[in-house]
């Protein structure tokens, strides 16, 4: 998961890019192509690197050390459950019924049977999570993926994904917890929540990719936008690719 930023926040950002970054030169292939605002990026990348190094790795590795398996368990599931609501409002405007329908049905065996959904009780029913977001629904009405980029915090991203984020953060439930619970503060500290836990959940592959890599910002941009076509049916099968360290929600455990 990624940090909540305000909705105007994020479009600024977007459209300074947009306006002002510098497209590199020289010829360009494969997955290279698509990389228009390289100079931006690999600045974004480093500083990404710096971050996680310093801070988002030590607080995840101290969140390991101190946290009980099973109640990490049960945080995964519960940010999990969460991000059901964004997956069944997606799967709804892209037109797939069966998977509204399973996604509906998870949150209700996890909200009545699981505890709330801290548990997974959906998955032992054979109904599996199945992440999907707002990029992939613009995806299913032929939106073009765009350029790539690097985004400050939130990391590997497109044109298309970067706005599908901004409504996905629309979507979701931790945007308004603060005003619902009357609680300043807590969206913004479950959705931090959520990153380490998902620092923490592939630390291995996060730390082989960003530090043992010849070229991290290479390695990460392959993994990004093959996982990205192959989740859209322009690629091949996911399954091909390196796991999935992209998305907001963890599968249950």
């Amino acid at each position: 998961m990624v940090p909540s930023f305000g909705v105007k926040t994020i479009t600024a950002l977007v459209m300074a890019l947009v306006l002002s970054a510098c497209a590199s030169t020289g010829p360009r292939d494969g997955l290279a192509a698509t990389d228009n605002y390289e100079p931006f990026s690999r600045v974004a990348h480093t500083n990404n690197v710096r971050i996680d190094r310093y801070f988002i790795r030590p607080v995840s590795q101290g969140y390991d050390f101190v946290t009980p398996t099973v109640f990490q368990h049960m945080i995964t599931n519960g940010l999990s459950h969460i991000d059901l609501t964004n997956d069944f409002i997606n799967y709804a405007l892209q037109g797939d019924v069966e998977e509204t329908l399973d996604t509906l049905g998870r949150f209700t065996l996890n909200t009545i049977l699981g505890m709330g959904g801290l548990l997974d009780p959906a998955t032992e029913f054979g109904i599996a999570k199945d992440d999907t977001d707002f990029g992939l629904t613009l995806a299913s009405y032929g939106v073009g993926e765009g350029s790539y980029l690097v985004l400050p915090i939130i990391g590997p991203t497109t044109m298309r994904d970067s706005a599908g984020f901004i409504v996905d953060r629309a979507f979701s439930p931790l945007t308004y917890l603060g005003p619902l619970t009357a609680v300043d503060g807590v969206g913004p500290v479950v959705t931090g929540l959520g990153f380490v836990d998902a620092r923490t959940r592939n630390a291995d592959l996060i730390d082989e990719v960003l530090y043992n890599s010849e070229d991290s910002y290479v390695t990460l941009r392959a993994a990004y936008l093959q996982r990205r076509r192959a989740q859209t049916g322009a690629g091949g099968d996911p399954a091909d690719n390196l796991p999935d360290i992209f998305d907001d929600a963890p599968e249950q455990q």
